[in-house]
């Protein structure tokens, strides 16, 4: 299960996006050269069952994610709230910009 964000609405953030849906909610991560309306929000839910015949020490979760939805086992929940993306100095501008305009002056 994965955290979803409407990449419109993300604050801070300025992508292709992560994944699609569809119409049933199924999410689908985007390809090379697509262009996604939703982002990994990053939060998720992993069964345990997931994780075997990694034996890498050190690996990507996309990969995880990849084994789920090949076998339809992948599911999202889209977030309507505010999300901020602080990866970038821009994103965390914006997000500090964001943030003080909501603060209530005492």
């Amino acid at each position: 299960m994965l955290l979803l964000q409407r990449t419109v609405t993300a604050i801070g953030y300025d992508g292709g996006g992560d994944y699609f849906l569809d119409p049933s909610g199924k999410p689908r991560r985007r390809g090379e050269h697509e262009i996604a309306p939703y982002l990994f929000a990053g939060i998720q839910l992993l069964h345990r069952r997931l994780f075997n015949g990694i034996g890498d020490r050190v690996f990507s979760l996309v990969r995880l994610y990849d084994r789920a939805e090949r076998t339809g086992r992948l599911h999202a929940i889209v977030h309507d709230g505010e999300w901020y993306h602080i990866g970038t100095p821009a994103g965390l501008a914006a997000t500090r910009e964001r943030l003080s305009s909501k603060r209530i002056e005492r």
